[in-house]
């Protein structure tokens, strides 16, 4: 075996250990959120550094071990989460400030209103990882993967429906994808302008309408979503809550409808039944309006690998999730008596603006 064989071999090999570790990541990710690590740092100023021991004496604890954060602090800095500085100090070997890449861990709304922390503790709870662990079921046997995994029966909706700490979680993490998502739909869509009502079908809290809103001050929003969760949404500026569930009703009357990161849950035939609902409360030539990802391999490497491990986390959670491409969109939205008008998107993003037309 010559050397070249030989490197491409330990490389190779080198990659596949690293694969076989890649847990650990967003385990001491999540390790460094609960303990508050970044927003530590933050508090003693945006370029200062901390020692071991001053993070230490922070932490919730009376005893912290010492060792084991410096060992989680060394390894975040590899991470990029945090950047390590050669300390000055006499007994101290290495302090650890800020990067740009920390600012997502903030959690203060202040600092940084679009915090993925929620959304990280979401991806990292014990339900999702007892589901990720056994995937390989549901290719052998098909079925719900979640509601099998769960231990009592639920699928997942039925989870974040009667789980209320789990509930929390899982609309922190919606929160979280939603504020990250609508700056990029607002920044390359503009068919917002021309509409006076607008329905936010399963909006949450109301969160995507109110950023319309905010851009949009003249539209009427409406957020359309289960009664579970409009019992808690809060009091916003121009959006009424309405409670009800598309696959039971009509979604409310308006000039056109929202929905975001909301098909994906679905198999065609249940999608086409909520579409239908939604058919009947637009006008012709009324307007649907989807922010959803789209399978798209003309995009590149990192655009694939985004949008397939959203396409898993269907596969994981939801019996009939996944992503779909132009091609499956389009044929869909005719299904239900739509036209795809035109798919619009930020470069380097997954989710994608897609407008259809009443037809």
């Amino acid at each position: 075996m010559n050397m070249e064989s030989v490197k491409d071999e330990v490389a190779l090999r080198a990659s596949a250990i690293s694969l076989a570790f890649s847990l650990e990541n967003p385990f001491l990710l999540r390790c460094a959120l609960r303990l508050k690590i970044p927003d530590i740092i933050w508090k003693a100023g945006p370029d200062v550094s901390l020692s071991v021991q001053q993070i230490g004496a922070q932490l919730p604890s009376e005893d912290p071990d010492l060792g084991a954060l410096s060992r989680i602090l060394s390894y975040l800095s590899t991470m990029g989460i945090l950047q390590a500085v050669k300390a000055e100090e006499e007994g101290i070997n290495m302090k650890y400030g800020l990067t740009n890449l920390s600012k997502s861990y903030l959690t203060s709304e202040d600092i940084n209103p679009r915090s993925l922390v929620p959304l990280v503790l979401l991806q990292t709870h014990p339900a999702y990882v007892t589901a990720w662990a056994n995937i390989h079921e549901r290719v052998l046997h098909g079925g719900d993967n979640w509601k099998k995994s769960s231990g009592n029966g639920k699928d997942f909706w039925s989870s974040a429906g009667s789980d209320p700490k789990f509930s929390a979680i899982f609309n922190a993490g919606m929160v979280a994808v939603t504020k990250a998502t609508m700056e990029d739909v607002l920044a390359v869509y503009d068919g917002f302008k021309d509409v006076n009502t607008l329905v936010d079908v399963g909006g949450g809290h109301g969160d995507a309408l109110s950023l319309i809103i905010d851009a949009y001050p003249h539209i009427q929003g409406i957020n359309f979503d289960l009664p579970q969760v409009i019992a808690t949404a809060p009091t916003l500026p121009g959006v009424q809550h309405i409670s009800g569930s598309l696959f039971e009703t009509a979604a409310p009357s308006a000039d056109a409808i929202f929905m975001k990161n909301f098909l994906h849950s679905w198999n065609d035939e249940d999608c086409i039944k909520l579409l239908n609902n939604c058919y009947h409360s637009v006008p012709h030539k009324g307007k649907l309006i989807l922010s959803e990802a789209v399978l798209d391999l003309t995009e590149g490497y990192d655009m694939i690998e985004s949008a397939n491990i959203v396409d898993a986390v269907m596969l994981n959670c939801l019996p009939g999730g996944g992503e779909r491409t132009r091609k499956q969109w389009t044929e869909l939205l005719q299904a239900a008596g739509f036209s795809l008008s035109k798919i619009v998107g930020r470069k380097g993003t997954v989710t994608k603006v897609i407008e259809a037309i009443k037809c």
